[in-house]
């Protein structure tokens, strides 16, 4: 429809008001707001925000259709089908003690998991929740512990009800977990009883709704919540805010004007949020420079967002890891920092591997580069180099030549240290090649590369046949030993291993590399032990004059002795939750080998022998030197 001169008269006379509204704005707002207070950085201090005004008394339900669900105090549909929330007892009032998201079909852990754990320690543990777990793995066995529902000890005083479902919410806060953390939001209650202190006010859970909204992109939950909160809260300045961009979203811009001169008579000067606005409006002469990510308000990221703003970024990998999921979809960041992010967020499970398949897809590469990937790749050890390679592999449709390019693309894994990743990203092309004789070189290669991607049944007849590959040479025969101990070390006593296999796996690692045989050794038996196999007895006599000091990293003694005192006691949530702590902040190959074996040890006698197996072959992997990027059949 041709909208007619008078509709784009009107038009006109509402953007020039806007764009003089913001003007007014800008010119008053001399500094930070004081009503709001400078910017509250995202990152590393997320805790829930101190509301501006006391919690307002609900406001009175406005009119509802017939026929339509009523909203609830949190802005969602009464009715929504939410995902269902789980208690201990189902059959008692739901307790925000023993609330969670996931049952047995997710691997949740026991209902008794803090047995034994006095609730004081259970509070404390989880407020040291926040830095970034080591790997994919310990990020998971964290958001089960997060995420099951589990009895704790009663609270004595009723202040302290509720505060650790409350903890739970601010650690899924802080290592980004934001679909887990807004389910969490949701399923706990106000209150555990009519009488009792509230958990989650209805003004706070409709704040943090909003504001991973914000981040999330999910705008239209925010400005659902948001244009209910402005009414109710018309001095909250948060509420005004969020309201007002809400409504430019909506095209209503005589209300924006009529919100930005009424902040303008209340003192607002929020500087960066008047810059936003004028980027979301479309009257900026010129796109305002952010800070860096984790400076950002939720509120700054959802107009950034809408804007085409991107945060200042100096080094993708400073970038505090709870923000990669917000920040790869944004357009606005360069690309080769988006990929950046994207595959090291795959490594620490905050990205899924369709995600970076995703963006590897849209790398620019003409077809000389597609024929000569693998010599492009070579030369280039960056994310661009490894998303034409993957591309190039996946182009290939028949199966020797996809064969070759994945065994030199785990190749170049090994020798940048990226073997588990490459090995998730490559597995799924590994099914369309037959497992027959023609491709029996690639056996080894394509077991290894199944197991580490947690596919070991998909790995069984490659196993088979590498075994028989085994037979034509010393790398043939390392390249299977290699695969058959990552077997050994995923699925556990299913892959026997008797002395003799032991014998011949250190005999081909000190042939192929002797400096560091020992070491690799040592960890090796040492996971072996901790997973509950034997290891010939003169192993460790054996070894004692070849060790070697070591400058790793190891976690404070009390967390060690802690960790270790709870796994020989039993105490499942208490033990696992420190073993994720004490496995924090750094990458697996950065941490002592003896904290490591101790690590999986304390999983495996908490009863957790298949997270003990996975960390153990996730450790194995870490640990490979780049002198080990041998492949057979080369």
């Amino acid at each position: 429809m041709i909208s007619s001169r008078a509709d784009r008269s009107e038009r006109r006379s509402c953007a020039a008001r806007l764009s003089a509204a913001l003007l007014l704005v800008s010119v008053f707002a001399g500094g930070e707001a004081h009503a709001q207070g400078a910017p509250k950085p995202l990152l590393p201090a997320l805790g829930a925000p101190n509301p501006l005004l006391a919690p307002a008394e609900p406001a009175t339900p406005t009119e509802t259709p017939t026929g339509q669900p009523a909203a609830t105090a949190d802005g969602v549909s009464g009715t929504e089908d939410l995902k269902q929330g789980i208690t201990v007892d189902s059959l008692e009032a739901v307790s925000v003690e023993t609330v969670g998201t996931i049952g047995a079909e997710d691997a949740a852990l026991p209902a008794s998991m803090w047995n034994g754990t006095p609730r004081s320690a259970i509070r404390r543990m989880l407020t040291l929740t926040g830095e970034t777990p080591a790997n994919a793995t310990l990020r998971e066995l964290l958001l089960r512990i997060l995420l099951s529902p589990a009895a704790v000890p009663e609270a004595d005083d009723p202040a302290d009800k509720g505060t650790i479902v409350k903890a739970r919410i601010d650690a899924l806060e802080r290592i980004g977990a934001w679909d887990d953390y807004t389910r969490l939001i949701d399923l706990a209650p106000a209150a555990d009883t009519p009488t009792a202190v509230s958990v989650l006010p209805p003004a706070l859970r409709a704040r943090l709704k909003t504001d991973a909204g914000f981040l999330t992109g999910d705008t239209e939950t925010s400005c659902l919540i948001a244009g209910e909160a402005m009414l109710a809260l018309p001095e909250d300045r948060y509420w005004q805010k969020a309201g007002t961009f809400c409504q430019a979203l909506a095209d209503e811009w005589e209300s924006v004007e009529f919100n930005l001169r009424l902040m303008l008579e209340l003192g607002e000067e929020d500087t960066r949020f008047v810059e936003l606005m004028r980027a979301v409006s479309g009257t900026a002469s010129q796109l305002p420079q952010m800070p860096e990510a984790a400076q950002l308000r939720p509120l700054d990221i959802a107009m950034m967002r809408v804007a085409g703003v991107a945060p200042a970024m100096p080094d993708a990998d400073g970038v505090p890891p709870a923000l990669i999921p917000v920040l790869i979809g944004f357009e606005s960041i360069s690309f080769e920092d988006r990929l950046r992010l994207a595959e090291r967020g795959e490594r620490l499970g905050l990205v899924d591997r369709s995600q970076l398949v995703s963006l590897y897809e849209l790398v620019e590469v003409d077809a000389s580069q597609m024929d000569n990937a693998l010599t492009v790749a070579a030369a280039d050890p960056s994310a661009n180099g490894r998303a034409l390679l993957y591309r190039a592999t996946a182009a290939q449709t028949l199966p020797l030549a996809r064969a070759q390019a994945i065994q030199q693309a785990l190749k170049l894994a090994r020798r940048d240290r990226l073997y588990a990743q490459t090995a998730r990203l490559y597995a799924p092309l590994i099914q369309d090649i037959p497992t027959t004789s023609p491709h029996s070189w690639f056996a080894a290669d394509a077991a290894a590369a199944y197991i580490a991607a947690g596919m070991t049944d998909a790995a069984d007849p490659w196993l088979a046949l590498a075994e028989r590959e085994a037979r034509l040479g010393p790398e043939h025969a390392e390249a299977w030993r290699d695969a058959v101990i990552m077997a050994r070390l995923a699925v556990g006593e299913n892959v026997p291993l008797d002395d003799g296999f032991l014998k011949d796996w250190w005999q081909g690692t000190r042939n192929g590399a002797p400096e560091d045989a020992p070491a690799r050794a040592t960890l090796l038996f040492g996971l072996l032990e901790a997973t509950g196999a034997e290891t010939p007895g003169t192993v460790w006599r054996g070894l004692v004059d070849r060790a070697r000091p070591e400058d790793r990293k190891s976690p404070p003694a009390a967390l060690a002795l802690a960790q270790q005192a709870a796994a020989s006691a039993g105490r499942l949530g208490e033990g696992a939750l420190l073993t994720v702590l004490s496995l924090s902040g750094a990458e697996l190959s950065e941490f002592a080998p003896a904290h490591l074996t101790a690590s999986v040890r304390a999983l495996w006698d908490l009863g957790l022998e298949q997270d003990a197996n996975r960390l153990a072959l996730d450790i194995y992997l870490a640990s490979a030197p780049a002198s080990a990027a041998k492949s057979a059949g080369e």
